[in-house]
């Protein structure tokens, strides 16, 4: 698709009124319990929960630095002897900042310290739920980026905080609901305990994060990688904007990208001094080369005889055709709505409670309602003023969460921009050659045969992929070495011909007979011999004798780029230009 088809919501700059674009970044805390319990191994894996948790965030900052992102991450301690500011028993270990390869480094040592029962920083130190939330505000609130969202996570296996007491108790809770109003979210990472009892998230937790998810506690840092992964990156807010139900009825809703990271900005770099190059546009008289002001140019159109002129803002006015926001027209079934008409990025929308009071209500009510009825919704979107605007349906989608009560698919409604007629192409297919009874049979019993049981994409790694992504870590990283990935996707032909030999024979006996021959159409262009052949051609200087396939095949071999309708002669003159 063109990229006019792209998300409209995306990577703006714009603020007023009833709609606003908001920052892309991410600003994410990790707070880690250093409690006795945190640090005690683990009888079966040897490994600590707080170590569990340090490997964890310390893939997030790996994948941050080698993706390239711009997020903010941050990790602090508590529990710990060392305070880095007045309050006792919180560490900040590294600042919020954007990932490098120090803070990795970082990690790496505090892990391997607490592994060898090392600890420069203390433990077991009693520490304040209220002042680590007032710590966490303050380093968010001293970010001079502005952060779209803002996350606290905390790492614990420990339900109730040590010596706590009901002051204590009541001020943390009270600090947790001013930072909700803020925009700063709290999430609760359960880790096993000692005694193998559940994490009962009732005793205090519950009072910071009212909405809280209870997950079921994991010892796999891989599992755990993935958890973190999930709430670290659950949306990424790009803007906030009116839904227009009708004309008495109007609610908030948040525009999100699911998926990729914030578009990096194109700069221009002068090829000399390697500075950003600044470019500056000047409109010019043409009688005496003089620089007009922006209200001295004027555009015109012609209408019969006559020539008519209109000013700069006359031309913003024409391009405005209806208010900024998402406009309800009416439903349609779900059915109706096909895998072609979706025209490029979606957007993915959730309600806002920030213009208005009720949105989620009435969000959530629209969305089950039309998710019980298979039914979409038709609106039309404006996504910022001088747009034309576009039709879109709204495809709505309500929460899934697997086996550990970890959250797959949120709650809302993806936005989908449909294309017009003119923008759907209609392809013709060749017939293709049906295969005789026999065949199918060979087929179906070689495929049942090498069928798997129990096979999932997710088993296998792309190889390329995963050294490409090594590779990047070493560069990163400053290793000496790259790390070799081991190719799972190779097929154990031992195994194959054991178990399905009789039948990968029958099948090629059918389907490639004795004298089968492959078609002309499905060999491939033999690029090597028409690349000798017009070079001998040209040196001899009988470039004009060659045929027309064979010129056209060697540009196609050498990238040649000529017009698809260019006669003999055009073509020897392209490849002799070409071949100096």
């Amino acid at each position: 698709m063109d990229s006019e088809f792209g998300d409209p919501f995306e990577n703006e700059v714009e603020e007023g009124g009833s709609f606003s674009f908001i920052s892309s970044l991410n600003g994410t805390l990790c707070v880690v319990d250093c409690s006795e319990e945190m640090l005690v191994k683990d009888s079966e894996t040897g490994v600590s929960r707080a170590v569990l948790a340090l490997e964890a965030i310390k893939a997030t900052y790996c994948n941050k630095l080698i993706s390239g992102s711009l997020d903010h991450l941050g990790v602090i301690l508590c529990g710990t002897d060392t305070k880095t500011n007045d309050y006792d028993g919180i560490h900040v270990l590294l600042p919020l900042d954007t990932p490098d390869k120090n803070c990795v480094e970082v990690l790496q040592k505090t892990s391997n310290e607490f592994t060898a029962g090392k600890f420069q920083f203390g433990r077991g130190q009693v520490y304040s739920p209220y002042h680590l939330l007032w710590t966490c505000n303050s380093i968010f609130t001293s970010c001079v980026k502005k952060l779209g969202t803002r996350l606290v996570m905390i790492f614990t296996n420990v339900s109730e905080p040590h010596n706590l007491d009901a002051k204590t108790r009541q001020l943390a809770t009270t600090k947790a609901r001013d930072m909700s109003e803020l925009g700063i979210t709290i999430s609760i990472i359960p880790l096993p305990t000692l005694d193998g009892s559940q994490f009962d998230v009732e005793k205090f937790y519950s009072a910071l994060v009212p909405d809280h998810e209870v997950t079921n506690p994991t010892n796999d840092i891989e599992d755990l990688s993935m958890r973190v992964h999930r709430r670290e990156s659950k949306v990424r807010m790009t803007a906030s904007i009116n839904f227009v139900v009708n004309p008495e009825l109007t609610i908030g809703v948040q525009c999100c990208n699911l998926f990729g990271e914030p578009a990096a900005k194109h700069i221009n770099l002068c090829s000399k001094t390697n500075q950003p190059v600044v470019t500056v546009s000047s409109v010019v008289r043409e009688t005496d080369r003089s620089v007009l002001l922006p209200h001295e140019v004027y555009k015109s159109c012609k209408f019969g005889s006559e020539t008519v002129i209109f000013s700069k803002d006359d031309v913003e006015q024409m391009k405005v055709r209806s208010d900024k926001g998402i406009y309800l027209i009416g439903f349609r079934p779900a059915g109706d709505i096909k895998f072609h008409h979706v025209a490029g990025k979606s957007t993915f929308i959730r309600p806002s409670e920030t213009v208005y009071n009720g949105s989620t209500d009435f969000f959530v009510a629209l969305l089950t309602r039309l998710q019980a009825r298979e039914k979409v919704g038709l609106v039309h979107c404006v996504p910022r003023e001088g747009t034309p605007g576009y039709i879109g349906a709204l495809i709505p989608q309500l929460e899934e969460r697997d086996e550990d009560n970890e959250q797959i698919r949120p709650m809302g409604f993806h936005l989908i921009r449909l294309p017009f007629a003119d923008d759907i192409r209609k392809l013709n297919y060749e017939p293709s050659i049906e295969p005789n009874p026999a065949q199918v049979d060979a087929a179906k019993s070689l495929i049942l045969k090498l069928k798997a049981k129990q096979f999932s994409a997710n088993l296998l790694d792309n190889p390329e992929v995963m050294q490409f992504n090594k590779t990047l870590e070493a560069i990163a990283l400053e290793k000496d070495r790259i790390e070799e990935t081991e190719d799972s996707t190779k097929p154990d032909v031992e195994s194959m011909n054991k178990r399905a030999g009789k039948e990968m024979s029958k099948f090629n006996d059918v389907a490639f007979p004795a004298g089968y021959s492959i078609p002309d159409e499905c060999k491939k262009p033999d690029y090597k011999r028409v690349i000798t052949l017009v070079q001998n051609r040209n040196r001899e200087g009988t470039l004009a004798k060659v045929s027309v396939a064979d010129l056209k095949l060697y540009c196609q071999g050498v990238r040649l780029k000529v017009p698809s309708s260019a006669k003999k002669g055009d073509l020897v003159d392209a490849v002799k230009k070409f071949l100096g």
